[in-house]
C-alpha cells in the first residue's frame, strides 16, 4: 500500500454539549442515539487549504466559518428556521469544539474516486 500526502489541513469540528442538548430538544428521538457528554465520535472533518502556521488557519476559519457552521447545524438541527439569526463566528465557538490537524495521509490512490 502506498501512502499519499494531501496538501490540505484537516479541520476537525466536534459538536459540543450545548449543540447536542439543543438538537435533542428539537428532536427528542436523538436522546437515545447520542450522549451529549461524550461527543467524541460525532466529529466532522473538513479539508481546508494548507498553511505555514496555525494562525493562518485560524484566520481562514474566521473568514470562512459560515459554510462550516451551516453544515454542522444542518446535521443536528435541520430546520434552519430554528437557527439563531445572523450567524456569527461566536456561534461556531458556542456550538462546537474545533482543532486543526497538521498532516492528511490518503491510503488509497486516485483511481479509488473514479
Amino acid at each position: 500500500m502506498e501512502l499519499y500526502d494531501i496538501n490540505r489541513l484537516p479541520l476537525i469540528i466536534t459538536p459540543n454539549e450545548a449543540l447536542l442538548h439543543w438538537a435533542i430538544q428539537e428532536n427528542p428521538a436523538l436522546a437515545s442515539e447520542v450522549d451529549p457528554e461524550d461527543p467524541s465520535d460525532l466529529s466532522m472533518v473538513f479539508l481546508i487549504p494548507e498553511f505555514d502556521d496555525l494562525d493562518e488557519a485560524e484566520d481562514w476559519l474566521e473568514e470562512n466559518f459560515l459554510s462550516i457552521l451551516e453544515s454542522l447545524l444542518e446535521e443536528w438541527v435541520p430546520d434552519d428556521s430554528n437557527w439563531p439569526d445572523n450567524l456569527a463566528f461566536n456561534h461556531l465557538e458556542k456550538y462546537a469544539d474545533y482543532s486543526f490537524g497538521s498532516v492528511v495521509i490518503d491510503t488509497v490512490d486516485a483511481s479509488y474516486d473514479e
